[in-house]
């Protein structure tokens, strides 16, 4: 019932000339990604961050969103769960920036990240399948 409700009202405005008729998908659109989300709490941050980003464009303009989004960037940034960075694998690492901003393929990474902490920096020894050669040299 809602549902007509808003159809109405929508094809009123735009009749009108109130409001475009992108702006009604616009609407309609995060209406429905709204509940796309699981999470209460997340849902009610993102609702928050949403006014934010629309109090932030109302006030500058496109400069006033980026300048939110550059904020919200820095405050993601040091968030810390468990003493590891919340954007570890997306951010570069202090002591190997050119490997955060150029990553080789995964096949050919020797090293683990440095945000795990690990006792052995290598993922493997040289020889994987010291197996594979043990057997041939007692099978001679």
């Amino acid at each position: 019932m809602v549902l007509y409700g808003a159809l109405i009202i929508g094809q009123s405005a735009v009749e009108a000339g109130i409001v475009s008729p992108i702006l009604i998908i616009i609407v309609a659109i995060t209406g429905i990604t709204s509940f796309a989300i699981p999470d209460y709490y997340l849902a009610f941050h993102c609702r928050v961050a949403r006014f934010a980003y629309i109090v932030l464009g109302y006030l500058a303009g496109f400069l006033g969103i980026a300048f939110g989004a550059t904020i919200h960037l820095l405050i993601a940034t040091n968030i810390q769960s468990f003493g590891v960075s919340y954007l570890a694998p997306y951010v570069p690492s202090k002591s190997k920036i050119i490997n955060g901003l150029f990553n080789s393929p995964i096949w050919r990474r020797e090293k683990r990240s440095d945000f795990l902490d690990t006792k052995r920096e290598n993922r493997q020894d040289h020889i994987s399948m010291k197996w594979k050669y043990e057997n041939k040299e007692m099978n001679q």
